[in-house]
C-alpha cells in the first residue's frame, strides 16, 4: 500500500481529541531524510505539533526506545512495512492496533486493495485488530464492509477504507480501554494471502469476463503496473494504459477491433473498451 493511506487514521485520531504523542515512520534507507515518502503523514503530523521519529528499524534499540521513551497505552499502526517483534508489541499496555484494508482473515498482507481488484471481488471492508507475531493474524476488534463501486481506482477505493478505518478506530480505542469489547480470533481457515504483486498478476486473459477486466484495468492502470492483454485467439501481447467501458453482452466477430483510438477487445463474456499503449512480442 501507499503511505498515503496512513493520513485519514492519523487525522481521525487528532479530530477525535487523542493525544497522540509520537508519529514512528520507517526509514528508507541510511542517508534518507525522516518522513521522505511520506510527506502527507509528515505534514499533518508536524502541523499538529505532534514529533515525527524515523527510525532505522524494529528490531534493534532504536525502535524500541523510539517507543518506550513515550510511554504510550496504546500504538496504532497504518501501512507500516515491518513486522514487529514480540519486545515491541508488549511495551503499551493496551498493545498495538493496525488498521488494515480488507475484510481479515481475507486479504492478509501488503497489498489487499490490489487483490480485491484482481480477485474481482464486489464486497470489501477495513479491519481494525491486535497486532501478534503473524502477519495480519492478530483479533478482530472492530470491522465494517463496504460495496466495491464500478470502475473504482485503486487509490480512490484505498482512500475510502483508509477512512472508514479510521472511524473504526477513534471507537475501537476507548471501547478496549474500557473492557467493553472482546477481540474475535481470526478464522484461518477462511484466510487469503496479498502479496506484493508480480508482474505476471497485472496480466488480462481474454478468457475472462468483461467485467471483470474492466474492473481490474479501470482499478490498477493508476498503479503503473505492465497491464498487459493477453489475446487467448491470437497469442498477442499488447500493453493496455486503460479501460473505457464495457459491454457485459457484447459481442464481436473477431478478438480486436480498431475503433478510433480506443480498441474493442472481445472476452468470455462481453466486450470491453481499452486504451493500448503500446503492444509486446
Amino acid at each position: 500500500m501507499r503511505c498515503a493511506f496512513s493520513v485519514p487514521p492519523l487525522a481521525a485520531l487528532l479530530d477525535a481529541g487523542f493525544d497522540v504523542r509520537a508519529v514512528v515512520l520507517p526509514r528508507q534507507d541510511e542517508t534518507a531524510e525522516a518522513g521522505v515518502g511520506d510527506h502527507a503523514v509528515v505534514d499533518l503530523a508536524r502541523g499538529a505539533r505532534i514529533l515525527v521519529l524515523d527510525v532505522a528499524g524494529p528490531q534493534g534499540s532504536e525502535g524500541v526506545g523510539a517507543i518506550a521513551a513515550h510511554r504510550p497505552d496504546i500504538v496504532v499502526v497504518a501501512c507500516f512495512p515491518w513486522r514487529l517483534p514480540r519486545t515491541v508489541l508488549d511495551a503499551p499496555p493496551l498493545g498495538f492496533l493496525n488498521v488494515h484494508p480488507s475484510l481479515l482473515p481475507r486479504g492478509r498482507g501488503p497489498d489487499p486493495v490490489f487483490w480485491t481488484l484482481r480477485r474481482g471481488e464486489r464486497r470489501t471492508g477495513a479491519t481494525v485488530h491486535l497486532m501478534d507475531a503473524g502477519l495480519d493474524t492478530g483479533p478482530v476488534v472492530a470491522q465494517a464492509g463496504c460495496d466495491v463501486p464500478e470502475g473504482v481506482r485503486a487509490l480512490a477505493l484505498e482512500r475510502h477504507l483508509a477512512e472508514l478505518g479510521g472511524r473504526l478506530l477513534v471507537a475501537a480505542i476507548p471501547a478496549l480501554a474500557a473492557g467493553s469489547v472482546t477481540p474475535v480470533a481470526q478464522d484461518d481457515a477462511l484466510a487469503t494471502t496479498a502479496p506484493v504483486p508480480t508482474a505476471a498478476d497485472f496480466s488480462v486473459p481474454t478468457n475472462l469476463p468483461a467485467r471483470w477486466a474492466y474492473n481490474f484495468v479501470r482499478g490498477v492502470a493508476p498503479l503503473g503496473g505492465p497491464l498487459t492483454l493477453l489475446v487467448g485467439v491470437t497469442g498477442q501481447r499488447l500493453r493496455l494504459r486503460d479501460a473505457v467501458d464495457y459491454d457485459p453482452e457484447g459481442t464481436l466477430d473477431q478478438p480486436l477491433v480498431r475503433d478510433g483510438e480506443s480498441l474493442l477487445v472481445r472476452f468470455k463474456p462481453g466486450v470491453v473498451r481499452v486504451v493500448v499503449s503500446e503492444s509486446g512480442d
